[in-house]
C-alpha cells in the first residue's frame, strides 16, 4: 500500500482515484461497506482506488488534551488495510489552513486541485467542512461543478435494537469490557499493540510473568482481566495468553498498563513488537489484601482462561 502525506503536488499517477473518504477508526463493518464500493466502482471503471482520511484525526486537533480514544494504532491500521486490497492511503493534513475551508472550498482545493478524484464514496453521515457545515449533499452539488462523482452508502448495522456499526458505539462497548460485541462490530477481535515494556517484574516473584504494553493514544478498556492472545512481530501464530488491564492497586501502581501472561511461553520478548487480541473479558480489576491473595485469584483466572482455549 501506497502512502501520500498530502493532497498537494501529487503526481498524475496518483490522481483520477476512487476515493473513500472517511476517519476509518477501527475499519469497522460500516467502513468496509464503503470502502467495497469504492473499490468496486475503481474496478469496474479501470480506476485507482484509495482511502482518504485526516491526520490528525480531528477531534485530536481540536481538543490535544483529550482522552485516548484510538481504536488501532497506524501500524493494525495499515496491515487491516493491506488485507482490504487498498492501494492507496491519501493522508490529509488537518491545520489551521484546512479547518478554515467551507465545504465548498473543501472540494475545490482537496478533492479537484489537489486529489484529483474521479469519484468520492461516504457514508451518509458524512460531514465535512469548516464546524461541519457540509454533508452529503453539499458534497454531490460541489463535486458536481467538477465532474467528480459521488456515491453515498446507507448506515450499517446489526439491529435497530443495538445500533449501527460505528466507532463511538465499539468504544462504548470496550469501555463496558464488552470485548465480545465491540469484535463483532469490527468484524475482528480488537487489537493492542506495541512495544513490551521492562517492568517492575512482580509477576515473576509470583510465577506470573507478564509483557507489558501502554496504551499509547489507544483507547483504555475496563479496567479487568480479560482472555486474550497475543502474536510476536514476525509470526503467524496467536498465542493463548490471559491480561489485566489496569493499575495494579495491590502493588501501588499509577499508570494504566496492559499486562500480558502467554500460557507455556517461556520466552524473553523485552523490546519486542507485540499484539494483542482481545477475546473475552473475565472480572474488574480489584485491589487484593496480600500478593499471596493476587496470586490465588490469578490462579482461578488462568483455569477459566484456559478452558475457554481448551487448555489443560
Amino acid at each position: 500500500m501506497k502512502t501520500l502525506n498530502d493532497y498537494r503536488n501529487l503526481s498524475n499517477d496518483d490522481k483520477n482515484a476512487v476515493i473513500a473518504l472517511g476517519n476509518f477508526d477501527g475499519l469497522h463493518r460500516g467502513h468496509q461497506v464503503v470502502i467495497s464500493k469504492a473499490m468496486e466502482i475503481a474496478n469496474n471503471h479501470d480506476l485507482k482506488m484509495g482511502i482518504g482520511l485526516f491526520r490528525p484525526h480531528p477531534i485530536r486537533y481540536f481538543k490535544p488534551d483529550i482522552t485516548p480514544f484510538r481504536l488501532m494504532s497506524p501500524k493494525v491500521r495499515a496491515e487491516i488495510m493491506m488485507n482490504l486490497n487498498v492501494s492507496r492511503l491519501y493522508e490529509i493534513p488537518f491545520d489551521e489552513y484546512l479547518r478554515d475551508m467551507n465545504d465548498a472550498e473543501f472540494v475545490k482545493s482537496v478533492l479537484h486541485e489537489g486529489l484529483g478524484v474521479r469519484h468520492v464514496v461516504v457514508g451518509e453521515d458524512y460531514k465535512f467542512g469548516k464546524n461541519r457545515c457540509g454533508n452529503v449533499e453539499s458534497m454531490k452539488q460541489n463535486c458536481a461543478l467538477y465532474n467528480i462523482d459521488v456515491t453515498v452508502m446507507d448506515t450499517l448495522g446489526l439491529h435497530k435494537i443495538y445500533g449501527k456499526y460505528g466507532s463511538t458505539n465499539i468504544r462504548d462497548a470496550i469501555k463496558t469490557g464488552d470485548v465480545f460485541h465491540a469484535a463483532h462490530m469490527l468484524s475482528r477481535p480488537w487489537i493492542v499493540d506495541g512495544i513490551v515494556k521492562v517492568g517492575r517484574q512482580l509477576g515473576r516473584t509470583i510465577n506470573f510473568p507478564t509483557a507489558n504494553l501502554e496504551f499509547g493514544d489507544l483507547i483504555r478498556p475496563k479496567l479487568g482481566v480479560y482472555c486474550v492472545e497475543a502474536k510476536l512481530s514476525g509470526s503467524k501464530s496467536w498465542l493463548p495468553s490471559i491480561a489485566n488491564s489496569g493499575k495494579r492497586p495491590t502493588v501501588g501502581g499509577d499508570s494504566t498498563l496492559l499486562e500480558v501472561h502467554i500460557f507455556n511461553f517461556n520466552g524473553d520478548i523485552y523490546h519486542q513488537d507485540l499484539q494483542v487480541r482481545f477475546r473475552s473479558f473475565i472480572r474488574p480489576e480489584k485491589k487484593f489484601a496480600s500478593l499471596d491473595d493476587l496470586k490465588e485469584q490469578i490462579q482461578k483466572d488462568c483455569i477459566g482462561a484456559k478452558s475457554l482455549f481448551n487448555i489443560t
